[in-house]
């Protein structure tokens, strides 16, 4: 589930760090800024997913499912560079965008039922 918003948060994203990562020496010295509005800003959200890959890496791998730990690769922030490094980036902010989405689903009693398991069919695995 995608909204335009995220769309757009994710294409200015992607604009920055393109433009962060030129070769060309005028946009180096100059670092456009770019204008997305008064509640988000390209900057700090680019450099906050900067630093939630960083504190991944230190971190390490974790096991989030049942599958467990070595069963899939990560991809460290340290070893990726150029388009790896800006679809990281890019995937961290989406990854914000929709634990925000499940937060607010999960505050509204109604439309937020699909967030716990209490709906669920109980089967029996034997």
């Amino acid at each position: 589930m995608k909204s335009i918003l995220e769309e757009y948060n994710c294409g200015k994203a992607r604009l920055l760090t393109m433009l962060e990562e030129s070769d060309d020496p005028v946009f180096k010295t100059v670092q456009p800024s770019l204008k997305a509005g008064r509640k988000w800003k390209v900057t700090e959200a680019v450099d906050e997913a900067k630093e939630c890959l960083k504190m991944k890496e230190v971190i390490g791998q974790t096991q989030t499912d049942l599958r467990g730990l070595g069963s899939t690769t990560a991809k460290w922030w340290s070893k990726t560079e150029g388009k790896e490094k800006r679809d990281m980036i890019i995937d961290e902010i989406r990854n914000k965008e929709d634990s925000t989405r499940v937060q607010k689903a999960a505050q509204q009693p109604q439309q937020g039922q699909w967030t716990n398991w209490d709906t669920a069919i109980q089967r029996s695995l034997t």
